[in-house]
C-alpha cells in the first residue's frame, strides 16, 4: 500500500455510480485525490472535499459552483481550494499533473475532458464508453498520437483486457458475457407492461439509472460490442454475445489455438476500477468477499434472443454500418431511455424508437462522417429527430 500515497489522482464525475466506487478504491488504498469534478451535486461533492480535500473542483454547472464556493468559504481548511465552473473549467483539470485521470462523466458531456486529457497525454482509467461508440477510431487514433493511454474500467472491457496482459497473440473472438438483466426470462409480449421501477431492478449489478436502463434492453452490452471492437482492433463478427446469469466470468478471450481465457470475480466493480488505476500491478481487497469454487452450483451460458432485444440487432447493424451510424445510434438510445425514465414512451418503444431514428439517416449526407465535427452535427440530428419521434410515440 506504501506506493499508492504518493499516486494522484484526478476524478471526473466524482458523484455518479462510479465516481462513487472510485473513491471506494481511494479509501482502501490511501490514493491522494487531486481533483474532483462533477455536474451540480453540491451537496454530494462537498462532502467528498470534506473528505479528500483535493487542490481542485470544477462544476460543469456554473450556479452550482458558484453555491460552491460560497459553502467552502464557512470552512477554513476548504477555502482555499480552486474552483472551476462550466465545461472548460472541467476540461481543465483533465490535464492537470497526476497518476491516473478517471473519466466516469457519463455521455458526450465527456468529449471535451476526454480530449484534453488525450492531448495531455494522459493515462486515463475509461469509464465512458459512449465516447468510444461514437467516435470509434478517431480517438484510438488520437490517444497513439498524443501517446496518451485508455485503461478500461467497464467490468467486461477490463476482462478483455486482463485476459489479454502480456500476450501478443491474435485473437480469434471474444465472448462478451451478459447477465441478461431482469427480463431475460419475460416473454417479450410483456415487455409493455414493464415499469421504470421494474426496468431499474437489476438482478446483479447496482449502476447508475441510465446504464441500468440500457442492461435491461441490452442496449448496453451492445454498446460494449462497439467498444471493444474499437478498444481491441477486431471486427464485430469476433464478439460473440453471450448472456451468463451468474456473472461470474466477465468476459473471455479466444485464441487462434482454440485456446481461451475467462476473467472471473465476485460481480463488482471496484476490481476492475481498482485494476485500471493500479495497473500493472494489482493490490489487495481485504475488505471484499472472493469466489467460492466448492459453492459455485453451476455456470451457464446461452445464446441472447435477438428478436426479443432488438437492441442488440440495431448495435451490431450500427457497426457494420460505421460512419456517424454509431453516433446516432448511442444519441437515440440516450433521448429513448430519457424519455422511458419520463414514462413518455413504454419499455418495448425504446428499440423501436432506436430503429426509425437509424433508418431515417442512412441517407443522410452525415452518415459516412469521418471529423468530429460532423460526428457531433449527426449526434444532435439524432438527439432532435428522437424527440420529434417520441412526441410521436407519446
Amino acid at each position: 500500500m506504501e506506493d499508492n500515497k504518493n499516486k494522484k489522482i484526478v476524478l471526473l464525475g466524482s458523484t455518479g455510480s462510479i465516481g462513487k466506487h472510485t473513491l471506494n478504491v481511494c479509501r482502501r488504498l490511501k490514493i491522494k485525490v487531486e481533483a474532483l469534478a462533477c455536474n451540480k451535486n453540491v451537496d454530494l461533492l462537498y462532502q467528498q472535499i470534506k473528505e479528500f480535500k483535493p487542490k481542485y473542483v470544477a462544476m460543469s454547472d456554473k450556479t452550482s459552483a458558484d453555491r460552491l464556493i460560497d459553502r467552502l468559504k464557512t470552512e477554513p481548511e476548504l477555502k482555499d481550494i480552486e474552483v472551476f465552473s462550466g465545461d472548460d473549467g472541467v476540461s481543465q483539470l483533465a490535464q492537470l499533473k497526476c497518476d491516473r485521470i478517471v473519466m466516469a462523466i457519463i455521455g458526450f458531456a465527456a468529449l471535451n475532458p476526454l480530449i484534453t486529457a488525450i492531448k495531455a497525454g494522459q493515462k486515463i482509467a475509461m469509464a465512458n464508453k459512449e465516447t468510444i461508440v461514437a467516435l470509434g477510431d478517431l480517438v484510438i487514433d488520437m490517444v497513439e498520437e498524443y501517446g496518451a493511454e485508455l485503461l478500461p474500467v467497464d467490468s467486461e472491457p477490463s476482462a478483455v483486457w486482463q485476459c489479454l496482459a502480456n500476450n501478443s497473440n491474435p485473437i480469434n473472438k471474444v465472448f462478451l458475457t451478459a447477465s441478461g438483466g431482469p427480463f431475460k426470462d419475460v416473454p417479450k409480449s410483456k415487455f409493455p407492461e414493464i415499469t421504470v421501477a421494474d426496468a431499474l431492478n437489476h438482478p446483479v449489478w447496482a449502476m447508475g439509472n441510465k446504464i441500468t436502463i440500457d442492461s435491461a434492453t441490452m442496449m448496453n452490452k451492445g454498446l460494449e460490442m462497439i467498444e471493444i471492437s474499437h478498444l481491441f482492433q477486431i471486427e464485430p463478427e469476433q464478439i460473440e454475445i453471450v448472456v451468463h446469469p451468474e456473472s461470474i466470468i466477465h468476459s473471455m478471450v479466444e485464441f487462434n489455438d482454440g485456446a481461451v481465457i475467462a476473467q472471473m470475480g465476485i460481480p463488482d466493480m471496484e476490481l476492475p476500477i481498482q485494476y485500471a488505476i493500479t495497473f500493472d500491478k494489482r493490490l489487495p481487497m481485504p475488505d471484499k468477499p472472493k469466489l467460492n469454487f466448492s459453492k459455485l452450483s453451476q455456470i451457464t451460458f446461452f445464446e441472447p434472443d435477438f428478436e426479443k432485444f432488438l437492441s442488440l440487432k440495431l448495435a451490431y447493424y450500427a457497426k457494420r454500418e460505421a460512419g456517424a451510424m454509431p453516433a446516432v445510434l448511442n444519441a437515440a438510445d440516450e433521448i429513448a431511455v430519457a424519455a422511458f425514465m419520463q414514462e413518455k414512451v413504454r419499455f418495448d418503444q425504446i428499440p423501436l424508437i432506436i430503429e426509425v431514428v437509424l433508418n431515417n439517416f442512412v441517407n443522410h449526407p452525415l452518415k459516412n462522417a469521418r471529423s468530429i465535427d460532423d460526428i457531433l452535427a449527426a449526434d444532435l440530428w439524432a438527439r432532435e429527430e428522437t424527440e420529434h419521434l417520441v412526441q410521436k410515440f407519446n
